[in-house]
């Protein structure tokens, strides 16, 4: 099983939100959209994904720079294929 297929089965919808993060993100990892937009993109609930935004500021992986404005702080083990390195 894939690193991919790992996070969704443990974190749900949580997952679906931060995958749809990454791939909306620009090459400098800054992350233009408004909640209401995942909402209706993802059909997921406004408190899931409130809660998932919460869930990843505590882990560090997102920042919130003012509202529909985010950055990404992936960990440098993560690749952009969803493996672990091996380094």
């Amino acid at each position: 099983m894939d690193i991919e297929n790992l996070c969704a089965l443990i974190f749900g919808k949580k997952f679906e939100v931060f995958k749809a993060l990454c791939e909306r993100a620009d090459e400098s990892n800054f992350v233009f959209v408004k909640i209401d937009e995942l909402v209706k993109e993802l059909n997921i609930s406004k408190p899931t994904i409130l809660a998932a935004f919460r869930l990843l500021e505590e882990k560090n992986l997102l920042r919130k720079l003012k509202n529909g404005l985010y950055e990404l702080g992936v960990s440098k083990e993560i690749s952009a294929k969803g493996q672990l390195d091996d380094d």
